[in-house]
């Protein structure tokens, strides 16, 4: 096995299998991709492989092993995250022995490697007094303010992820005629239409028209770029700050922007949605997963499912650094574009 072979299948894997075989979505494309950066970052400084030998044998039992013990021990990475770069690597294995299949026991070593069990994350949700104590923190007549309140808004009325609505763009936006919906580009390229109310729909509008947005993504940074997970992840950090002041309920409760897509989807369970509703409106594949993220036999969920009728009404680092080989240095970073 030579490195000619190594960065070709490398390079297919990425280029054509993921891209246009898979159809992957931007975000898990990245993902995919740091992980493999991070495998050859671990050998080439840990093991002291040279780049230039790296190969499909340097995905061996033992490598990968030792690579996973090193993500949870040294890099402090939950077992999801560990069993996620796992799964990563057999992708790749799996298309290397579809390529050549010299390299099927490399792929069945690699698939003998068990999956850890991970512990259930028990998810937090925003009562109605939590969700309004926290948006009251929101100063709506700063500019920033204003467009932080959109966000935040309309996050938790359409129920989307922090990636979609990073990606969320003006031509995604159907405001036209009785029923306004948006169109959202979930998980695996999943196209899904979500419905909204008047109002989140009177008050994006309000917004691009203050922020003279008229095309490509609704929400920008102060240097005119798509925002990030991090200062999104900023912006609810700021907020909750505050909110837990006015809200001690708060201070055992842990809130992401995540959160707000939680929250919903419980709303709707608390108004009696059926469950093939939240599934559609959450992009969730099967009701299975529904059931699962809804955690439907929660004790406090039930409990709190019984009591409340009414929706709540609101107006509103994995990348390793990668040394070594300029050439394949320049194969990941062009596949980074």
């Amino acid at each position: 096995m030579t490195k000619n072979d190594f960065t070709k299948i490398l390079d297919t894997y990425f280029s054509k299998h993921l891209s246009l075989e898979r159809k992957f979505s931007e975000n898990t494309y990245d993902a995919y991709l740091n992980v493999l950066k991070q495998y050859m970052y671990y050998l080439t400084t840990i093991k002291k492989i040279k780049p230039k030998n790296i190969s499909i044998f340097s995905f061996s039992k033992d490598n990968i092993l030792s690579f996973l013990s090193y993500v949870e021990d040294k890099m402090n990475c939950s077992i999801r995250t560990r069993n996620h770069k796992l799964a990563v690597i057999n992708s790749f294995l799996e298309y290397a022995q579809s390529y050549n299949p010299v390299y099927l026991d490399a792929y069945l070593q690699s698939k003998s490697i068990k999956f850890k069990k991970a512990p259930k994350e028990k998810m937090d949700y925003l009562t109605r007094e939590e969700l309004e104590a926290f948006m009251r923190q929101i100063n709506i007549k700063t500019k920033s303010g204003y467009k932080h309140y959109i966000l935040i808004a309309l996050m938790y009325e359409s129920g989307m992820r922090v990636s979609e609505l990073i990606n969320l763009k003006v031509e995604d936006l159907y405001f036209n005629g009785n029923s306004p919906y948006i169109k959202i580009l979930g998980k695996g390229n999943k196209e899904r239409i979500v419905y909204l109310n008047e109002n989140i729909v009177s008050m994006v509008n309000e917004y691009q028209s203050k922020f003279n947005i008229e095309r490509g993504p609704l929400f920008l940074n102060n240097s005119k770029k798509k925002l990030t997970r991090f200062s999104i992840n900023k912006i609810v950090r700021k907020y909750y700050d505050l909110a837990v002041k006015e809200c001690p309920t708060l201070k055992k409760k842990t809130i992401t922007p995540h959160s707000f897509r939680y929250s919903k989807s419980v709303h709707l369970l608390m108004n009696n949605t059926a469950l093939p509703i939240i599934q559609r409106f959450l992009g969730h594949s099967s009701i299975q997963t529904t059931e699962v993220y809804l955690d439907i036999t929660n004790d406090e969920v039930k409990r709190t499912v019984a009591s409340v009728a009414p929706l709540i009404d609101t107006k509103e680092n994995n990348n390793a650094l990668w040394q070594g080989d300029d050439k394949l240095i320049e194969l990941l970073e062009k596949l980074s574009k």
